[in-house]
């Protein structure tokens, strides 16, 4: 459905103009917007509290606006007390949703963002948790990610060693950059590009660190936003069929702690990314 929006609706935001035309909950009409139901002048608008102006062309598709996503969570690996699970994009790192989805008591190891796909810890005991959480903080855990992003890259690889810190707030979301400030927190990525293609590129990401975005950060600062970080990459334009944050962590490497067996698991690379 297509809407010239004149002086009545001007000034609305997107949230409040679907609720005066749909008969559905503010909560699936976010979900719906969030999930890219929403065009305005053509581009993409996954931010419900935009405000309308006089003239935009707004068009929705009725069709995604879902009352409930359900989501799976497979197992890749499990033994006696923890296991490593493929999380979809979308789905939340909660400790109740993963024990619901799950069928058992578990224990959150570490998280990857709402949006990021890909492999995840989970301890099935509290006393596995603290020894998987003491690796993570010593950095034994090898962390692999692969993110698809806007522009072809000149450079073949590289580390980025630098510091952030929170520079704003952008819809109840923290945004991260790098400073000099010698508070910030340090913050290291390697990388390099696996594949290339008209307009965007495939790379590989290995984090030292663990900050909150950092790989979201590290990537767009670079001139290279992943594709479909609204937030991040505000001001790039993506193709129509990114429908999600094209970042997954691709595979996971660390030891045992109690047998000292060598651990790697590694989640297949969504569709989506494929060059």
């Amino acid at each position: 459905m297509k809407f010239s929006i004149g002086e009545r609706d001007a000034g609305k935001t997107i949230l409040s103009f679907l609720k005066e035309k749909l008969k559905v909950s503010g909560q699936v009409i976010k979900r719906g917007v969030d999930q890219g139901a929403v065009r305005l002048n053509g581009v993409v608008e996954r931010f419900s509290s935009v405000r309308l102006q006089k003239g935009d062309l707004f068009e929705f598709d009725q069709a995604q606006l879902k009352e409930k996503q359900e989501f799976s969570l497979p197992i890749l690996f499990e033994e006696e007390n923890f296991l490593i699970c493929s999380k979809p994009s979308g789905l939340v790192t909660d400790q109740e949703v993963f024990k619901r989805l799950l069928g058992k008591s578990v224990f959150l190891v570490h998280r990857l963002d709402k949006d990021t796909s890909g492999v995840i810890l989970v301890a099935t005991t509290q006393k596995m948790q603290k020894k998987l959480e003491a690796l993570f903080k010593s950095r034994k855990v090898r962390k692999v990610y692969v993110a698809l992003v806007k522009g072809v890259m000149q450079q073949e690889s590289g580390t980025i060693d630098n510091r952030l810190m929170k520079k704003k707030t952008y819809q109840g979301q923290a945004i991260w950059g790098s400073t000099k400030n010698p508070k910030g927190l340090r913050a290291i990525t390697h990388w390099k590009c696996i594949g290339k293609a008209p307009g965007k590129s495939l790379v590989q990401c290995e984090p030292e660190t663990g900050r909150t975005h950092q790989l979201r950060v590290h990537l767009s600062e670079m001139g290279h936003p992943i594709l479909g970080d609204h937030h991040y990459g505000r001001e790039a334009k993506f193709p129509p069929e990114i429908d999600r944050l094209c970042l997954h962590a691709y595979r996971l490497v660390f030891n045992h702690p109690d047998t000292g067996e060598k651990i790697q698991v590694t989640a297949p690379i969504p569709k989506l990314f494929k060059i």
